[in-house]
């Protein structure tokens, strides 16, 4: 059974006169309208409004998905649109995704303090007061890290601000990744290790050290990264699924690889109980809008069924280039001819404005049983799972060894031989530096569409000379073709900008980051 946000949404936007998730920031609500007794009278009414936080994680459409697009993985459709603004490094700190971003993650703060200011007042078992509390704090935590990612140091609240009361300065990058850290270190230890049926989809002790992990390998501090990995391992409850497509597929939603995603309902009705996922991304052969164009990078990038690389390996054939590659390509990306939902992935309208511009379209988390996109999509939203957790601890114990040793090799070869993957494990005798490469395709390939990509190579500092390489496609008839080339500043592009609408409220307390406009 899956949390049913919209309900416990339209409690929050109607029965308490908040606002909607669209309103900026710096639009302050009363704080009279949140305190009315009536509302704050015992554990259910707690458990309705922390509930209605859930409703502001942030988009899996365009903040998480379409973000694999401003990096080597794939190019947006829409050229002319905000994301292809980004992905082409010609926007301005005015394009909308910036202040979505920030409004909804700041939207959702503001809840997680409201809800401090009055879970002490309500009568409640101490235990379930400290757990539900326990909650809020990783969704605060879980926002300020989205925004930490995007945008570096941010301001943050101690309080949900009044009307006509001024914005703190930002804090520094190293006070936000640190206030991030002290929360989910202090929601922890009040929750259980693993979610499981009804509560599936909450917070949990491993999505704290999940998110505490991937954070801290973000900001190189690898020995905190190993430590919190580690400590998701040893709980012994989280495994990885055996097969890899079906785990982003309704039928893999409740297995134990997954540790913090994004619910919805069946038959959703609108966009809080389901998601644009397959309008947004499902090939026009089904209703979509075939948003996302994986490049060929990317699909060179798959290794063959013996682990080798298509430069190396005997299996890979030119004149049928998808055949004995790593199955991981299969389950995530179409090309000419593949199948879904019973139909065939052609190339015969490519590039028109509305199809594929590479002559690939994104399989993974596409829906076979949404065809018509006559419905939201009812498949959860993956945000952490175990996977990662595997590939963060290897590639954080590497760096802090001079060597690979045995633990460093089964956290990776354990991705790599999933059963429905199942390619070769990785070579003895790798030095720290190929252990190093070896680990970051591996990413790369398993958590291809799923926002996690750009967030790498930002850490790694190689986003500029990943998206400014040439992208190739091929056509209908196999052949190579140049789409376009990107440009990319270094010195600017690393971070998104904090958004000018926002810059400008702020009266001066607000800087912006280097070189936006």
């Amino acid at each position: 059974m899956r949390l049913k946000y919209n309900f416990i949404g339209l409690i929050l936007a109607c029965g308490l006169g908040l606002s909607s998730c669209n309103d900026s920031f710096l639009d302050r609500y009363p704080t009279d309208q949140l305190s009315d007794a009536s509302f704050w009278k015992n554990a259910e009414d707690a458990q309705k409004f922390a509930t209605g936080i859930y409703l502001y994680l942030i988009e899996p459409e365009n903040h998480t998905i379409m973000t694999d697009c401003y990096t080597d993985n794939a190019i947006p459709v829409h050229v002319t649109a905000e994301q292809g603004q980004l992905s082409a490094g010609t926007a301005t700190s005015n394009n909308p995704h910036f202040l979505q971003v920030w409004s909804t993650a700041y939207d959702g703060i503001r809840r997680c303090l409201v809800f401090y200011q009055h879970i002490g007042e309500v009568p409640m078992d101490e235990s379930e007061r400290a757990q539900l509390t326990a909650e809020v704090q990783f969704l605060e935590a879980f926002s300020y890290a989205n925004l930490l990612k995007y945008m570096g140091g941010v301001p943050i609240l101690d309080h949900p601000l009044e009307l006509n009361e001024k914005i703190p300065a930002r804090s520094s990058e190293e006070d936000t990744y640190n206030y991030i850290i002290g929360l989910l270190d202090k929601a922890a230890p009040n929750l259980p290790n693993i979610r499981t049926s009804s509560d599936h989809g909450k917070p949990s002790a491993g999505a704290c050290y999940a998110l505490k992990a991937r954070l801290a390998f973000y900001a190189h501090k690898y020995d905190v990264a190993e430590t919190a990995a580690r400590k998701v391992i040893d709980m012994g409850v989280y495994g990885l699924y055996d097969n890899y497509g079906d785990l982003f597929q309704p039928v893999g939603e409740l297995c134990n690889e997954i540790i913090f995603d994004r619910e919805y309902i069946e038959n959703p009705k609108n966009s809080d109980e389901g998601s644009y996922i397959g309008q947004f991304f499902a090939p026009v052969i089904m209703g979509g809008w075939e948003a996302l164009s994986p490049t060929q990078d990317l699909i060179d990038s798959y290794p063959c069924k013996d682990g080798k690389s298509i430069k190396e390996s005997p299996y890979y054939n030119p004149a049928d280039p998808f055949a004995d590659r790593d199955p991981r390509l299969g389950f995530s990306v179409l090309w000419n001819g593949s199948q879904i939902a019973g139909k065939t992935f052609d190339l015969k309208n490519m590039g028109d404005g509305s199809h594929t511009r590479t002559g690939y379209s994104m399989k993974k988390y596409i829906n076979p049983d949404n065809d018509g996109i006559n419905n939201y999509d009812w498949t959860n939203f993956i945000y952490i799972r175990y996977a990662e957790v595997l590939l963060t601890y290897a590639e954080a114990r590497n760096e802090n060894l001079s060597a690979p040793d045995s633990e460093v090799y089964s956290a990776v070869n354990q991705i790599r031989q999933r059963p429905s993957v199942d390619l070769p494990p990785l070579p003895a005798g790798l030095s720290k530096d190929e252990m190093r490469d070896a680990i970051r395709l591996e990413r790369r390939l398993e958590f291809a569409f799923e926002g996690i990509h750009l967030f790498d190579t930002r850490s790694y500092k190689t986003t500029e000379k990943d998206v400014t390489k040439p992208v190739y496609g091929v056509n209908a008839q196999g052949e190579s073709i140049l789409i376009e080339t990107r440009k990319f500043n270094p010195k600017r592009d690393y971070l998104w900008a904090i958004p000018l609408e926002e810059i400008d409220l702020a009266q001066g307390s607000l800087v912006q980051n280097p070189n936006w406009d």
